[in-house]
Parts: C-alpha cells; sequence; structure tokens
C-alpha cells in the first residue's frame, strides 16, 4: 500500500480522526489524544482536523459518542435483530472480551476509556450511562429466561462483573470457567 502523503492523501473525514485517536487512546490513554501526532500518523497536517472538530474537547466528545454508541447499541441491536433466545445472547455476550482481534482492541480502549473517566466528567458521565444500559440489558435478559426481576438485577451485575473482569484474566480454563458462570447465570431460581 502506497504511503499516505500530504501531497497524495485523498481528504479525511471525522471518522478517520476518531478512530486514529481511539488507536492512540488505547496505546497511550487520553494523554496520546494529541492533534500533532495525529495528524503525523495520518498523513496530512493539523488543518484537516480543524475542518471536522473545533479544538481537542470537541474530538474527545466525538469519541465518546462513538464509544457510547459502539459499546452498547450496536452489539445490542444486532442480538436484538436475532431470533436467539435470552440465554443464547447471553453466551454470545459472554464471549465477547475474546471473539475476534476486534474484540481485543474493543476490551483495549474500554479500559482506556475507563481511565479516563477517572479524571474527566464528561468521559465519567459516557462510562455511567453506559455502564447503566448494559446492566438493564443483561437483567432484561434474564428476565425473559425467568428470573425475577430483583434477582436478575443482581444476577446482571455479577454477570457484567464477570464480562469485564474476564477481559484482563488470563487462565488456560477460559471456556470450563464461561461454562460454569454461564450455569450460574442462567440457574433457575
Amino acid at each position: 500500500m502506497k504511503p499516505r502523503t500530504v501531497q497524495n492523501a485523498p481528504p479525511l473525514d471525522a471518522a478517520q480522526w476518531i478512530e486514529a485517536a481511539f488507536d492512540a487512546l488505547a496505546e497511550g490513554g487520553i494523554e496520546a489524544v494529541r492533534v500533532d501526532p495525529l495528524a503525523k500518523q495520518l498523513g496530512v497536517t493539523r488543518g484537516s482536523f480543524y475542518w471536522h472538530f473545533k479544538d481537542r474537547d470537541a474530538l474527545h466528545q466525538a469519541m465518546l459518542r462513538q464509544w457510547r454508541e459502539r459499546a452498547n447499541y450496536m452489539i445490542f441491536n444486532r442480538l436484538e435483530r436475532s431470533a436467539e433466545s435470552a440465554s443464547q445472547r447471553l453466551d454470545r455476550l459472554l464471549a465477547l472480551p475474546h471473539a475476534t482481534e476486534r474484540s481485543s482492541r474493543g476490551a483495549a480502549i474500554e479500559l482506556a476509556v475507563r481511565l479516563w473517566a477517572q479524571r474527566d466528567r464528561n468521559a465519567a458521565k459516557a462510562v455511567r450511562h453506559v455502564d447503566r444500559t448494559r446492566l438493564t440489558y443483561f437483567a432484561k435478559l434474564l428476565q425473559q429466561h425467568g428470573v425475577p426481576v430483583v434477582e436478575a438485577r443482581h444476577r446482571a451485575f455479577l454477570f457484567y462483573a464477570a464480562l469485564m473482569g474476564e477481559a484482563w484474566i488470563t487462565t488456560d480454563n477460559r471456556e470450563a470457567m464461561r461454562h460454569g458462570l454461564r450455569a450460574l447465570l442462567l440457574a433457575k431460581p
């Protein structure tokens, strides 16, 4: 592939800047999301950035909007369009952290956003929104499986904590652990 240079590069769109920013975020945290290094990586001038974003904060806000969309709605909408049972959907969610290389990138971005949220009010707000939405969706699936409302909320929290933690725990027995967790979550009350 021909290297991108300012002279031969077609104009970038905002989505390409956001993707590059996510790569930088995953690799170096929010401090790595800076205009000059991103422009250099993309092979364009700073002017390209300012064509799409007023400032770095505007890029951060666009990143958080995109993350919220990817973190929840794209996944949940895909699951809701399927003809799978609630337990099958939970199985698919449980497999997400290690399903594909893209999942690994998503996990790295997830961690970086959560670290960012410890220092930034807007990122923290986005994380709270994503967490609430996920917990509500997981509880809904458990209720569809026949788990009573209050218990479904508790199991949803357990499921979510396990899902988040599993992305960071190395084990030789991942499938067995996943199977055991599934049995606990889906046990009839």
